[in-house]
Parts: C-alpha cells; structure tokens; sequence
C-alpha cells in the first residue's frame, strides 16, 4: 500500500506541475499578422492577456491597417503604394477584399524590413484574387529608390520620416529637416517639395553628414528640385562642423 500511496502522490503532483504550465501559457498569446499559408507576413505581434488586439475590420486600406497597428507613416504608405502596384498589374480593384488588404499589409512590413536592409524586396502574393479568367497573384521586385518615391506620395512623409526610416541618426535626420525647411523657403517660399526632390534632400543629408565626418566642412548642391505646382529651382548650401552643430543642436 505505501508504494501505491507514494505513486498515487507523485501523480498528483505532475498534474499540479501541468496546469500551473498550462495557466502561465495562458497569460500570453500570440496573433499571428503573417496572412494566408504561403505568403510572405510580418512578424508575430505579442499581445498580452490585457491587451485587446487592435480592430481593424473598418480599415479601408493596407496602410489604415498597419496605422492602426501603430506602425510609422513609412510603412503606411508603402503599404497603400503596394496597394497601387497591385491593382494596376492585376487590372481589378482589390481595395475591398479584406483578404487582399490585410495581406498587402502584411508584405508591406516584410518589404520594409528587407528594402532597409538590402535595397531590395520580392513581394509574392499567390491567389490574391480572382476574376472570371482564374485566380490572380501579385509579384513583383520592388527597389528602395521606387518604394520611397511611393512611400512619399501616399503619405507626404517628410525628409527627417525618411531618414529615419532608412535608419540613420537624430542628426542626419535633423540635417535633412533644415535643409528641407530651407528648400521649401527658397524663392517665394511657397509649396512644399515633391517626392523626388524630397528623396534628393534625404541623399544630401547623408552624404553632407559623411563629409563633415570627412572634411569638416560640406556643400550641398542641387540643381532642378521642384515644389508641388513651381517650377524647377535650384538649391545651394555651405556649412562647416560649427555651423552644424548651431543648426541641429544635440539632436
């Protein structure tokens, strides 16, 4: 009988063990953001018991969904850009399919991801729709240059969101917001700048930054940037380290 009664207590006592696993798992769980089986998602969103996921069924594009998610502008665009591409290579509207929506949102923060860190993205979003010639996929190779240029466009992100996007430092990214504050101020100062001059001002910041790192002192020179309805001007700029740090401070 004590053998039977020693088994009957360590039994108990791997069953207590089980549940107190069981209830700590409970604690947490996981929503999994990556989209339908094969396709290319972000990753898992952590949300904690007494968190609510966010609800995104009233969004109306795959950048409302990822701002409802509290990504940054960068992405929302991006996402509605793809958005864009996806309709035009697909020749229908997929902007009311749920589906479809989430899961362009989903390959929106993948790209983002691989674009930063590479330069380059493949978005492939097989069986996205469908229409009466069979189902339809999305592909498509996408550069950092274009996803930019679109990421603007959406979202009117400024020159500081760029490089803050592209992740460089708070200066770099206060650098770029003067020079697009001086930019936007040149001539009659009216208008905010378009979205190739805006990515054109981002690549100065960082290549004055390198020289003042180099030389200490840099020049930026930019012929043809356009404001929204001007007509083309051109923007020139000197500093030196000193001067820098008076523009940009500790940022």
């Amino acid at each position: 009988m004590g053998l039977v009664w020693i088994a009957v207590a360590a039994g108990a006592v791997l069953l207590l063990v089980v549940l107190l696993v069981l209830r700590s798992r409970r604690n947490e769980r996981v929503i999994d953001l990556s989209g339908p089986s094969g396709t290319t998602g972000a990753e898992p969103a952590r949300i904690g018991r007494n968190e609510a996921a966010p609800d995104t069924s009233k969004a109306e594009s795959p950048g409302e969904i990822l701002e409802l998610r509290g990504l940054d502008d960068s992405e929302c665009g991006l996402a509605d850009w793809l958005l864009q591409q996806a309709n035009q290579s697909l020749g229908i509207d997929v902007s009311g399919d749920r589906t479809a929506i989430t899961r362009l949102a989903d390959a929106a923060v993948a790209a983002s991801a691989d674009l930063k860190a590479s330069g380059r993205a493949r978005i492939d979003l097989p069986y996205i729709a469908a229409d009466a010639g069979g189902p339809k996929h999305f592909q498509r190779e996408v550069t950092r240059v274009e996803a930019e240029i679109g990421m603007i466009d959406h979202e009117l992100l400024l020159v500081d969101e760029l490089l803050a996007w592209r992740g460089r430092d708070s200066r770099t990214a206060a650098l770029g917001a003067w020079l697009e504050t001086e930019a936007e101020e040149e001539g009659d100062g009216d208008g905010s700048l378009d979205a190739l001059s805006t990515q054109r001002v981002a690549d100065a910041a960082e290549q004055a930054m390198a020289e003042i790192a180099r030389s200490g002192s840099a020049s930026v020179d930019l012929p043809g940037l356009v404001r929204q309805g001007k007509p083309p001007f051109h923007f020139r700029r000197s500093f030196d380290r000193a001067a820098l740090d008076e523009m940009v401070g500790e940022a």
